[in-house]
């Protein structure tokens, strides 16, 4: 099951070469479904912009690329599948509030990734639910 990295870690100074090497080679590993979920958020954001005004299609997705990013960097998913729900509410609004200095209420934040979720869905076939579950 995916995990999500939450705290601070000790690397010893000998150890800390070999931490890179194996943090760069997990990035390779995972960098095919980066770029598929970047991909996805593009396409999303194209959908918004036939629906909405630019304004609100460039937040909806820039809350997405955040979250893209999360996924990457604060945990070790490795496909869609994997996604849970406690990533998608909890931990992922934890983050934000953490790391993300604007405006954006956790609402704001629900309504974004649960537009995307019905559009990976309906428009692209991919369907999970229990991520989609943490946000009703």
């Amino acid at each position: 099951m995916a995990k999500v990295y939450t705290g601070k870690i000790a690397i010893p100074a000998d150890k800390f070469v070999e931490y890179l090497k194996l943090m760069e080679e997990a990035e390779k590993v995972r960098e095919p479904f980066r770029q598929q979920l970047i991909k996805l958020n593009e396409d999303f954001h194209e959908s918004l912009l036939a629906k909405y005004t630019e304004k609100t299609a460039n937040k909806h997705s820039s809350i997405v690329s955040l979250f893209i990013e999360f996924i990457f960097r604060q945990t070790d998913v490795m496909s869609f599948d994997e996604i849970t729900r406690g990533m998608v509410n909890t931990h992922f609004k934890q983050w934000w509030k953490r790391k993300v200095w604007d405006s954006t209420t956790p609402d704001q934040l629900t309504v974004a990734l649960r537009k995307f979720f019905i559009y990976l869905a309906t428009e692209k076939g991919m369907v999970n639910d229990k991520a989609f579950k943490g946000l009703e």
